[in-house]
């Protein structure tokens, strides 16, 4: 897929204004990071997991453990290229029920790694 398929998706919570991110991801998307330490938040209601590089502090991912797998989507404000993505969307998770978030995310999400196994 091109980035200029992709439609970042902002979200509104209290913790995402805090830590501003664009989130992409693809369900076939894979995603390893590389690196010596990320430090691992959640908000909430503790569904997901917000992945922070421990060096900048920037938001790097968020994801969860879907069916085995870590799941999730990617900061598209770290891209070199994020002005080629398409208009951002505007989300609201907090208006989701907990099942419904974990069945969008099952749909969105793409597969990361390196992200549990750096964590310090």
């Amino acid at each position: 897929m091109r980035l200029e398929e992709l439609n970042p998706r902002v979200c509104d919570c209290n913790y995402c204004g805090a830590n501003p991110a664009s989130i992409i991801s693809t369900p076939n998307m894979s995603v390893d990071f590389v690196g010596s330490g990320v430090s691992i938040e959640q908000n909430g209601d503790r569904l997901a997991n917000f992945y922070h590089c421990k060096g900048c502090k920037a938001l790097l991912a968020v994801g969860r453990d879907i069916n085995g797998q870590l799941r999730g989507a990617v900061n598209a404000n770290l891209l070199q290229d994020m002005n080629k993505l398409g208009p951002p969307i505007q989300i609201q998770p907090r208006l989701l029920s907990a099942n419904e978030k974990l069945e969008r995310w099952n749909q969105l999400w793409g597969l990361l790694s390196g992200l549990e196994k750096t964590r310090q």
